[in-house]
């Protein structure tokens, strides 16, 4: 493990999002970017204010399908320098074994994408 703590890499990302209300159904919050994303958590830019310490789900479309991730609002890392309706919050994620499952392949593709100076490539990942 890593001095700052994480037990899980993040990958960079630019992926769109759909944050919604609540774990399940709930209102549509906003919109916005997954900026890095890992196992345990992800980094969100989003046009729309979430509250620390509350449940939402994130709704993610990507190639590999769409995929929802429940996850705790553990910090707002404050306003975004390139949008100023945005702001950045770090999500502490709260998946099944299924999600996790399908967030793995979703980590798989993003770092695929990646180039070799970014930290992509990497063999063995998972094992």
């Amino acid at each position: 493990m890593s001095n700052n703590g994480r037990t899980h890499a993040r990958w960079p990302s630019d992926l769109k999002v759909e944050v919604f209300s609540g774990p399940v159904g709930g209102v549509r919050i906003g919109e916005g970017v997954l900026l890095d994303v890992s196992l345990t958590g992800c980094l969100l830019r989003v046009s729309g204010f979430l509250k620390t310490g509350s449940t939402y789900r994130i709704h993610v479309d990507w190639k590999g399908g769409a995929l929802d991730l429940p996850g705790r609002v553990a910090r707002d890392a404050g306003r975004s320098g390139t949008d100023a309706a945005a702001r950045h919050y770090g999500i502490a994620f709260n998946l099944t074994g299924g999600q996790e499952k399908d967030l793995r392949n979703l980590i798989d593709e993003v770092r695929r994408t990646q180039k070799p100076e970014d930290g992509g490539f990497l063999r063995n990942y998972w094992g």
